[in-house]
């Protein structure tokens, strides 16, 4: 499993009182073994303030993480002129990394931070732990309420709806137990299986596109090597030319998905992307476009016959590739193109017609 990132919230002060209560000796002793779990797994953590809960939840990590060499515990604190010191900082400053904003706003980085968290861990708390669960919820990221610790994570665990929610039943169940060592382990494994699960939904779309590209690409270059390499008979010979097109065709295709799965794993891409068969089919049209054009500039006769005809495949396949994966560029370049000269059939100016304000009516008189 990689290293993941799991933002802590939480209090377990009980004044003033809450309800349900927050169970202060419950919530300490889950922080504590959940933090050892979380350090020796090697994954890192996001803090914000001593006072509250992560002050238990970092000791136990450091005192799994001691051995360590690099940065794993992420402070997020606003600009402050004095920054709040966790206790262990003094000896294990090395785990430590701070990342103060510009504001002094501690709302602005609290909620920026669970955008950056791989789950959210909610022990105990109020109302900033309510909004961080809901928040969780609803962007459907990994989530760990301990209801046995009180206060907003046992109101945000009964709101969970296991199988509809991203909690199994199963995962919903142990959240209401209390810590010993063998739960935090299993507290730990539910939130894996909960990022693995999401991130099974979130790649699924993506990895079948990208087998449709490859697929695409592969039948182009098929088509274009057997334009000039397959051994057709006399009466076939028109079969060249079909398999060209096809191959620009496909080619074109292959060129516009590819491009869609590229925005969506590197984040490139609008927020509402087009849907496969669209982006297919525009990729296909500009890959045609493309390869047509530079088919119809070769000058003298095509021919595909080798070895002239490998070179002249292989470059329209290509043409035909980058055409699909820049679609946006060449409709536009088209959109442009005057074909028919529309400039030259505009209605000319009569000779007998007074140009504007040569007439005798003089404005104002």
């Amino acid at each position: 499993m990689s290293v993941l990132r799991f933002a802590i919230v939480g209090g377990a002060n009980p004044e003033p009182p809450s309800d349900p209560p927050i169970a202060v000796e419950v919530a300490n002793e889950s922080a504590k073994v959940l933090g050892a779990e979380l350090a020796r797994r090697g994954h890192e953590i996001i803090v914000y303030d001593p006072r509250y809960i992560e002050g238990a939840l970092v000791a136990g990590y450091v005192s799994a993480a001691k051995r360590r060499r690099k940065p794993s515990i992420l402070v997020r604190q606003p600009h402050l002129e004095a920054p709040i010191l966790f206790p262990e900082e003094k000896t294990y400053g090395y785990l430590f990394e701070r990342r103060a904003d510009t504001t002094d706003q501690w709302e602005v980085s609290f909620y920026r931070s669970l955008w950056e968290a791989d789950g959210v861990i909610l022990i105990g708390g109020r109302n900033s732990t309510l909004s961080a669960g809901q928040s969780a919820i609803g962007a459907r990221i990994p989530l760990l309420a301990l209801d046995r610790t009180g206060g907003a994570a046992s109101t945000v665990w009964k709101t969970i709806a296991p199988g509809l929610d991203l909690p199994s039943s199963d995962e919903h169940a142990r959240m209401s137990h209390a810590p010993p060592d063998e739960i935090a382990r299993r507290w730990v494994d539910d939130l894996e299986s909960q990022r693995r699960r999401r991130y099974a939904v979130e790649s699924g779309p993506i990895r079948g596109q990208a087998v449709v590209s490859f697929l695409l690409f592969l039948l182009a270059v098929t088509c274009s090597l057997a334009s000039y390499l397959a051994p057709f008979p006399a009466e076939l010979f028109a079969l060249r030319p079909a398999l060209l097109v096809a191959a620009m065709l496909l080619a074109g295709g292959a060129g516009g998905t590819i491009r869609m799965v590229f925005e969506k794993r590197y984040g490139t891409g609008p927020l509402v992307p087009p849907s496969l068969a669209v982006t297919l089919a525009l990729g296909t049209m500009a890959g045609g476009v493309a390869g047509l054009l530079y088919l119809v500039s070769q000058p003298g006769e095509v021919s595909l016959v080798p070895p002239g005809g490998s070179r002249l495949a292989s470059i329209i396949a290509i043409v035909s590739f980058v055409g699909g994966l820049t679609a946006d560029a060449v409709f536009r370049k088209l959109l442009g193109i005057d074909v028919v000269r529309s400039r030259e059939v505009a209605a000319p100016v009569a000779a007998d017609r007074p140009a504007p304000g040569s007439g005798s009516i003089q404005p104002g008189l």
